[in-house]
């Protein structure tokens, strides 16, 4: 067994981990994209709202009024959390775009190894066929003298 056959285990191990941490960044950017669009949502049903509160054809009794400033201050208390939340998923995803890249370049390197082992395999290879080859010309020379 050459040794870049005895690599091929490792070299499999080192994709699957490649696979697994760029499977992982999906899995974030989805969750992200998820958050952005609750934030989105949010955003448009506060001012959704405000504009309704402000449309100056609704009359309010006082407690309507608190009730009303009450909920839109809740609705923007959660606006703000969502945002948190989205910003926490952002980083989450940068967190897994770099263990991505770190695996990707291990992944790379480790390629690279076992390019250079088989590329050195094959000289090899083409040496002991040289030697054979010219090891039968010089018998068949000497046969024939």
């Amino acid at each position: 067994m050459t040794r870049s056959e005895k690599l091929k285990p490792v070299v499999k191990h080192v994709d699957k981990r490649e696979q697994a941490a760029l499977k992982a960044v999906a899995f974030s950017q989805q969750q992200l994209q998820q958050q952005q669009n609750r934030l989105q949502q949010l955003i448009a049903y506060k001012e959704e709202y405000a504009s309704q509160q402000t449309s100056g054809q609704i009359t309010f009794t006082v407690v309507q009024l608190q009730e009303n400033n009450r909920f839109y201050t809740q609705l923007n208390d959660t606006v703000i959390q969502q945002e948190q939340v989205v910003a926490m998923a952002q980083r989450e995803v940068e967190i897994k775009r770099e263990k991505w890249k770190l695996t990707r370049s291990r992944s790379d390197a480790m390629h690279k190894v076992v390019d250079r082992i088989q590329a050195g395999e094959l000289k090899q290879a083409d040496r002991v066929e040289q030697s054979l080859m010219d090891e039968v010309a010089l018998r068949i020379s000497l046969k024939s003298t």
